[in-house]
């Protein structure tokens, strides 16, 4: 009885009406970091041997890495709907149930290509491939089974700490976490606190698609001053990595273009919170949404193993077709079976596993608190 109660609280908040302009920039954000991917990092990484990378393509693709910043700004946009009228159980079983078992399925693809292409540098231990189901195998000494998994700790790391204020019952508080994170960030920053947990410059994304979530309902002072210092130091940030970049990859990277993009995409979410932004149609957004997440998991060291494997000089071109052609195909697989027709099986497995653990705790620790409370007023008394 408990389990379908919760069901159905849990299906009636859904905060947020999709935003379609949104999907088509989820699907841009992961089609940009596949670029860079194929057509530089692949090259530099010493990944792709087959074949040399464009000089002409890569003036552009080469800061499509900024794709992952979008990707933050999305989330934390997304994570304000998501945490608002919801329990900490609740919370849970939806992040889980979202990001779980399309990764898995990703971890699972990307090792039994490892096996037959995988060579050296892409190779995968058992042991490695256990450890990546957690998401978090650094944790216990172990590498990601593909290198952008490095983006799904941070996420797991913002989700976390949305649900301990969930769960600590300082839901009405995240206004004010969100608002204030870029300030306590820019104070890391100039303290030298910049590996601190949650204060890194990565985090701002996260705060600024969270205010601008806020400035959809409110547009007050309290909240345009922290976006705007959200942006500032953004920018700051993300162009101040234009000498390592340089350094790393091998190609000149601008400062000033740097700053451009990232500009460029908080202006998308000026649009996308605007009237006109909110009741904007778009043709397949729903799908394209829907592609963005297995495309990220799944293209980077697969699209490495089949380029390097097949791709010449002569025949790239179609190489390259034909792998991007299989990432979209088997995403499409993904979404359309595990997201979709198994969807709310993956939310009942986390409500057994995850949600009713946690309301089980929740309500123990509550009865011990109401208890204390009431030891203190009766010794008052």
């Amino acid at each position: 009885m408990i389990y379908n109660i919760n069901v159905l609280i849990f299906a009636k908040n859904i905060a947020m009406k999709r935003l379609e302009l949104l999907d088509y920039g989820r699907f841009f954000a992961a089609t940009f970091v596949v670029l860079f991917h194929y057509t530089l990092n692949g090259f530099t990484s010493g990944k792709i041997t087959s074949i040399t990378y464009s000089e002409e393509i890569i003036n552009f693709t080469k800061y499509g890495y900024l794709g992952v910043e979008l990707f933050f700004m999305i989330s934390g946009f997304v994570i304000f709907y998501s945490a608002k009228n919801r329990t900490a159980s609740q919370f849970a079983v939806s992040r889980t149930a979202r990001l779980y078992p399309a990764f898995w399925f990703a971890v699972l693809f990307t090792t039994t290509a490892a096996l037959f292409w995988g060579g050296p540098l892409m190779s995968v231990t058992l042991p490695q491939f256990i450890a990546n189901f957690t998401m978090a195998p650094r944790l216990i000494g172990f590498n990601p089974v593909d290198g952008v998994y490095w983006t799904l700790f941070l996420e797991l790391e913002f989700y976390l700490l949305v649900f301990m204020f969930i769960f600590l019952g300082l839901q009405h508080r995240l206004n004010t976490l969100f608002l204030l994170w870029p300030f306590a960030i820019i104070g890391a920053s100039l303290a030298g606190l910049g590996e601190v947990p949650y204060l890194g410059g990565m985090f701002t994304y996260f705060a600024a698609g969270a205010i601008f979530a806020i400035a959809r309902e409110k547009r007050t002072v309290e909240v345009i001053v922290p976006l705007l210092v959200a942006f500032v130091y953004c920018v700051y940030y993300s162009s101040g990595q234009a000498a390592y970049l340089t350094r790393d990859k091998g190609v000149e990277y601008s400062a000033l273009v740097i700053g451009l993009i990232i500009s460029l995409f908080f202006l998308f979410f000026v649009a996308l919170i605007s009237k006109r932004g909110t009741e904007l149609k778009l043709p397949k957004s729903t799908l394209l949404g829907g592609l963005t997440y297995p495309v990220y998991l799944i293209h980077n060291h697969f699209g490495y193993m089949v380029i390097s494997q097949y791709a010449t000089e002569k025949n790239k071109a179609f190489v390259y077709t034909v792998t991007f052609a299989i990432v979209v195909a088997v995403a499409y697989l993904m979404h359309y079976v595990i997201e979709l027709k198994y969807g709310k099986t993956w939310t009942s497995l986390a409500w057994y596993v995850i949600g009713r653990p946690i309301e089980a705790i929740n309500y123990h620790l509550s009865n011990k608190v109401t208890m204390l409370l009431k030891t203190i007023r009766a010794r008052r008394g």
